[in-house]
This record gives C-alpha cells, sequence and structure tokens, in this order.
C-alpha cells in the first residue's frame, strides 16, 4: 500500500508537470498558469456550491430522523474532489472537477462503494422493535479488570442517556 501511495504522489504530479510543460510548448506560459488558476476557480466555486447542497440536503434528512448514507458518501467526494482542485495541476484539476458534477459523481461512487464492500466488513445490527430514533444506549462490557486484580473477568451493563 505503501508503495503504491509513494507512486501516486511521485507520477501524478511529474505527469501534471510534464502536461503543464507540454501545453507552454504550444501556448505561452501565461497561458497555462492561466488555465490552472481558472480551473482552480471554477473548481472552488463548483465544490462550495455543491457543499452547501450536499449540506443542506443532510440537514433535512437529519431532521427527518433519517440516516443520510448516500449523502454523506456525496460529502466524502466533493471533499477529496475539493482535495484535488488544491492540487496545482490539469490532470488533478480535471479528476476534481468530475468528482463535483453530480452526474458523473454517480459513477465514482458505485464504484467507490463497491471497493469499500469488497475490502471492508461492516455489520450494522437493529433489534426487532427498535428504532434509530431513540437517545439511549445500552452497551456491555464483557471483560474488564480491576486495578490491583488482572486478570478478573467481570460484566457490567451499563445505560446511558443523551441530551
Amino acid at each position: 500500500m505503501f508503495a503504491r501511495l509513494l507512486l501516486l504522489f511521485i507520477i501524478v504530479p511529474l505527469i501534471d508537470l510534464l502536461l503543464l510543460l507540454g501545453i507552454t510548448k504550444f501556448t505561452h506560459w501565461t497561458t497555462t498558469v492561466l488555465m490552472v488558476v481558472l480551473s482552480g476557480i471554477l473548481g472552488a466555486w463548483l465544490a462550495k456550491r455543491q457543499s452547501n447542497s450536499v449540506g443542506m440536503k443532510i440537514r433535512d434528512e437529519l431532521v427527518q430522523n433519517n440516516i443520510p448514507s448516500g449523502l454523506l458518501t456525496d460529502g466524502a467526494i466533493i471533499l477529496f474532489a475539493a482535495a484535488l482542485l488544491v492540487t496545482p495541476g490539469l490532470i488533478t484539476d480535471l479528476l476534481g472537477l468530475s468528482l463535483l458534477m453530480p452526474q458523473t459523481r454517480g459513477w465514482y461512487k458505485k464504484r467507490a462503494l463497491s471497493w469499500l464492500k469488497k475490502h471492508l466488513q461492516v455489520q450494522v445490527t437493529k433489534m426487532k422493535g427498535q428504532s434509530f430514533q431513540t437517545d439511549i444506549v445500552d452497551g456491555e462490557v464483557v471483560s474488564s479488570s480491576e486495578p490491583g486484580e488482572p486478570g478478573q473477568e467481570t460484566t457490567q451493563k451499563t445505560s446511558r442517556l443523551f441530551s
């Protein structure tokens, strides 16, 4: 994993630099700089607009006591896109802009969720008759040891009310 990240952090900026130098050969250097600056400004505006839109939808879902899991994924993708747009370069800007477009974000979202399902194991349990609208969280400590009594197992039941 470290080797892949290292390659990613070396190869992508290198390709971006070579692309910018190639564009500079055919245009003036100010045109190349202007392209990078304008794509960054456009991306920042679009990221702000999309994050506000998704943020309002998340608040609406939470007010209705719904879990906005799909919208949270959109928010994470928008955050990643904003980070790409901060990185100077045309490839990262194009990828960031494509992540901000709702039409293409759906495609990326499908791919990201399938990758996460393949590589992560998540288990959500809901008991019959219970809903997520409660403020009471129950937990049980299966094993704990008191200071001075190493290795002694005890079971404690706890309830906590959030207000």
